[in-house]
């Protein structure tokens, strides 16, 4: 190599490090606002480029900030799962897309589990779950870990949600299940894994409430104000009624049920489930005889007052 290319060599390096270095000088809120206009797949090259990139994109303030400003630029999730050779295992497939039908993010896992469920998500982290088995995935650093799990069911009935809770910048999950089976039916608990950021979230162990659940509860909850609902499954086994709402406060943490609006219209042929509609909650009936949809809001979760 010549002293000619060798210099300017040194020149480009120079100029590199200064500039570098000069990117590395600028204000912390400004960083953050040109990062936060960058695609996650983006940021997350970015964060090999030195460990000063590593914690600045790491930190809980700039994900913050990049949660809100991705609320701009919506994307959808899906996922699709299949048989690994352990059967066992499930394949599962999670791409991001926003709304031109850009792909985004694609993670592969091999996780454990017959069947995932995505519980409903926020504020930037996705959770998986099947039975007693959680996993959380963070699209924006791709991190994908495994939580401890949660205490298994004797009938293999379990509901889950999780949140976000902006008050104290936490998220839980949520876990319900059948304690222990009895003459009278199956005992329901609660149990709560809370994760502060920084927080290592493969070791944080589960926290059984005190409350006990009073209704068997299946599925995915839906969260709506920093509140869990599920629609009931059955009560200790008995199946004959369905006109209960179950409600958990997720900073509270107390466990209440709210009456369904016309509880003598509900029977096994109809079809119910819950949804979010401005910010209440929303229960959609379809009548089987005669054909029908009813949408009823709770407009007063205090004093239970439904719209239709």
């Amino acid at each position: 190599m010549s002293s000619l290319s060798i210099e300017q060599s040194n020149v480009i390096y120079r100029s590199s490090k200064k500039q570098m270095q000069g990117i590395c000088n600028l204000p912390r809120d400004i960083k953050f606002d040109i990062l936060s206009r960058l695609l996650v797949k983006d940021i997350c090259k970015f964060r090999c480029v030195s460990k000063h990139w590593c914690n600045l994109i790491s930190n809980p303030t700039f994900l913050d900030f990049y949660h809100e400003r991705s609320t701009d630029d919506p994307q959808i999730l899906m996922m699709n799962d299949s048989k690994n050779d352990d059967n066992e295992q499930q394949l599962i497939h999670l791409t991001s897309m926003d709304f031109n039908g850009k792909v985004g993010n694609e993670l592969m896992k091999s996780i454990y589990g017959e069947y995932i469920d995505m519980l409903p998500f926020g504020h930037g982290l996705i959770c998986l779950f099947y039975e007693n088995h959680f996993y959380l995935y963070n699209p924006a650093t791709q991190e994908f870990v495994s939580l401890v799990e949660g205490s298994l069911s004797p009938c293999n009935d379990h509901g889950a949600g999780f949140g976000y809770v902006m008050s104290t910048k936490e998220y839980k999950v949520v876990h319900m299940f059948t304690q222990r089976e009895s003459s009278t039916g199956f005992n329901i608990g609660c149990e709560i894994l809370t994760l502060s950021n920084g927080d290592e979230a493969s070791s944080r162990p589960w926290r059984v409430i005190d409350q006990c659940c009073p209704y068997v509860v299946t599925g995915c909850a839906l969260l709506v104000n920093n509140v869990f609902y599920w629609t009931r499954a059955d009560k200790h086994g008995n199946s004959s009624d369905y006109d209960l709402i179950l409600a958990l406060d997720l900073e509270e943490e107390n466990i209440r049920t709210i009456r369904l609006p016309n509880p003598s219209s509900y029977d096994e042929e109809n079809y119910m489930f819950l949804v979010e509609l401005r910010g209440f909650l929303c229960l959609v009936d379809n009548f089987a005889i005669p054909p029908m949809m009813n949408i009823w809001m709770l407009k007063d979760a205090n004093n239970i007052t439904w719209v239709k």
